[in-house]
């Protein structure tokens, strides 16, 4: 079984996710974009029980919005997680933390009616709006 590792830029958090992603995706909703700072959040999401854990350190958490958690580390700020109650027994973890993420390939850009009008996207991925 692959295992893919990960963490912070501080090095406090540390992560483990074991097999293939359930999906690897661009995001581009406005509070994925407010969290990272970024035009486009990238995640990796993976199954919970008995394949995620965190190795090193737990993050800090904060609830964004009813029903989702995003979790940080508390030292350096780095934006690790996103969990749903929505999404049973998924995380969805920031590519940009995994050592290396080249392996991760997205498959999708999800909503993309939230898109920055100046953001092109030059590739043939699926486009969806909304969930």
């Amino acid at each position: 079984m692959t295992r893919h590792e990960g963490g912070c830029l501080c090095g406090a958090v540390r992560f483990e996710a074991l097999g293939t992603p359930r999906s690897v995706f661009h995001c581009h909703c406005f509070s994925c974009r407010r969290q990272t700072g970024a035009a486009v959040a990238s995640f990796a999401a993976f199954q919970v029980s008995g394949t995620f854990r965190w190795t090193k350190a737990e993050p800090a958490a904060y609830a964004s919005s009813p029903g989702v958690i995003r979790k940080f580390c508390a030292h350096c700020g780095t934006p690790l997680s996103y969990q749903a109650e929505k999404y049973v027994d998924e995380i969805h973890l920031s590519i940009g933390c995994f050592e290396p993420a080249g392996d991760l390939i997205s498959v999708a850009h999800w909503h993309v009616e939230e898109k920055l009008p100046w953001f092109e996207t030059a590739d043939d991925l699926p486009r969806h709006h909304g969930e």
